[in-house]
């Protein structure tokens, strides 16, 4: 499973991004830069910073791209993240014979979560990829994270908490607020 995750994150970072997402206004700095610029915490810093280790974005200072890379490079990796958690979430409903009725249908309602989550998010990384007009973007980022937190919601439930999935869900919560964070530096 680790090999095919890092086949599918080189495949979706190695992808090509267009030269149209240089827009107008839109700063070119660093990966440390644009982290300190996007999140107003330590957390979320680390988190960005991790984000841009993980996806072997140069940390050196003079190296500098187009803020619309990093927010795109961190979507494609919220996405990727997705992936391994539906597999995670399909796995357990199809192999773990101890599951509750209540667990399952949490399940299965995470997966339906998950859909839209990540058609939220695929949709935010091909706008930014593609389009300076960037209006609404924000709402593609929030619809992704309220489709999370209806599975993190899910499996909160008393008769199945503490669930193997949750800490997945919550990493890829995490996922999608560094993307946001990031894409606040396109001005949306």
């Amino acid at each position: 499973m680790m090999t095919m995750k890092i086949i599918i994150l080189l495949i979706l970072l190695l992808a090509p991004i267009p030269m149209a997402i240089a827009c107008p206004g839109v700063p070119s700095l660093g990966s440390a830069a644009a982290c300190l610029k996007a999140c107003g915490t330590k957390y979320a810093y680390d988190l960005c910073i991790n984000t841009m280790q993980r996806s072997g974005m140069d940390p050196c200072p003079s190296h500098t791209v187009v803020a619309t890379v990093y927010a795109v490079v961190a979507a494609r990796v919220a996405e990727a993240s997705y992936e391994d958690t539906m597999l995670a979430l399909n796995t357990q409903l199809q192999q773990n014979g101890s599951l509750s009725g209540d667990e399952r249908d949490a399940y299965r309602g995470c997966l339906g979560d998950y859909t839209a989550a990540e058609s939220s998010i695929e949709r935010a990384a091909e706008r930014m990829a593609s389009s300076c007009d960037l209006g609404g973007l924000g709402n593609e980022f929030r619809g992704g994270m309220m489709s999370l937190e209806g599975c993190r919601d899910r499996l909160l439930s008393p008769w199945i908490y503490p669930s193997p999935m949750y800490p997945l869900v919550m990493g890829n919560r995490d996922k999608v607020l560094v993307a946001y964070l990031l894409a606040k530096l396109l001005g949306i």
